[in-house]
């Protein structure tokens, strides 16, 4: 199958760019989205040699030799872009980049700034440099940084996320719950939403909880009930179709369901069966054997950090690996 690069009469009106740099940037682009640096690199060498005063060319080379963790090797050609083209805002970003890669801070700083000077709303320059002001513990400025950049979108999962660091180091705990809460809602899944849960859940709040299902933890919105009831909350049946997804793939895991509701053991137990039943009935590849419900009349006492959490209603899941 061939494939056609645009023509320079197709893109005119859409860059003010000559058709070298259109493909220059049509096929740099290709070889970072395919995390092809090495051939990327090979690709633009010898246009580099033809044009060595070519500021898209020097701006691509430094990214394929940032892309294969080589940031030394990248500096002299992002610096060299940046000098042929002063007012870009993009090689002036990834000057920083180059310099964060090289732990230089105060360069990395400096190059954002300058982007920024240019663009003011370069998404990434805003959103790199809040995270250069969040590792001076600069907190409340890396603050305004994000506030910027989720501005320009609402649902930046590093600025979010970061926000939320940022307010717990600020000691502004209310806060900080609803932004970790909104950006969980969003990016469930993954390392930095089990870290975020864990923050959540050492500020006392658990409406998150972290479970360990064979090997894999899981991060899951807390299960929960309508009030003095059995009848599952919406919220909680999403989570446990996440959950009965596992076990019908993971067909050598138990799921061990302990629900908790102080002085009424009664109600423990529903609660418990309407889980198995729920997952059951979603997922009937799952036998309701490897449910296996557990029920107290007590509040459930969660440590962390050698505190302890009595939580008077609640439900704790783990799994066994037959």
């Amino acid at each position: 199958m061939k494939i056609f690069l645009p023509t320079c009469l197709t893109l005119l009106l859409l860059a003010m760019a000559g058709c070298a740099d259109v493909k220059s940037t049509f096929v740099g682009q290709y070889y970072l989205n395919a995390a092809e640096y090495a051939q990327g690199r090979s690709a633009f060498t010898s246009k580099l040699s033809e044009n060595p005063d070519d500021p898209i060319l020097n701006y691509y080379m430094a990214r394929f030799e940032l892309g294969a963790d080589n940031p030394e090797a990248a500096r002299p050609f992002i610096e060299k872009a940046v000098r042929l083209a002063p007012d870009n805002a993009d090689y002036r970003f990834w000057e920083g980049v180059t310099w964060w890669a090289l732990m230089e801070p105060d360069k990395e700083k400096a190059a954002y700034e300058k982007a920024l000077a240019i663009n003011p709303e370069h998404l990434s320059a805003n959103l790199y440099l809040g995270h250069n002001e969040l590792d001076r513990g600069k907190n409340a400025v890396a603050l305004d940084y994000y506030a910027h950049v989720l501005r320009m979108d609402p649902e930046e999962p590093q600025a979010l996320f970061n926000t939320a660091v940022a307010l717990d180091r600020l000691g502004r705990s209310p806060e900080m719950r609803r932004a970790m809460k909104q950006y969980l809602d969003l990016y469930p899944d993954g390392p930095m939403a089990r870290l975020g849960t864990d923050m959540l859940n050492r500020n006392g709040d658990f409406s998150w909880r972290n479970h360990m299902l064979g090997l894999r933890t899981v991060t899951l919105k807390s299960i929960e009930f309508e009030a003095d009831s059995a009848a599952l909350t919406e919220d909680s049946k999403d989570s446990l179709a996440v959950l009965g997804s596992i076990l019908a793939i993971k067909q050598d895991l138990d799921l061990h369901v302990v629900v908790y509701a102080k002085g009424n053991s009664t109600l423990a137990r529903q609660r418990a069966l309407a889980i198995r039943g729920y997952v059951s009935g979603m997922h009937p590849e799952v036998s309701p054997k490897r449910l296996i419900p557990s029920w107290f009349d007590q509040p459930e006492i969660i440590k962390i950090d050698g505190r302890s959490h009595a939580k008077a209603e609640s439900v704790s899941i783990f799994t066994n690996v037959q």
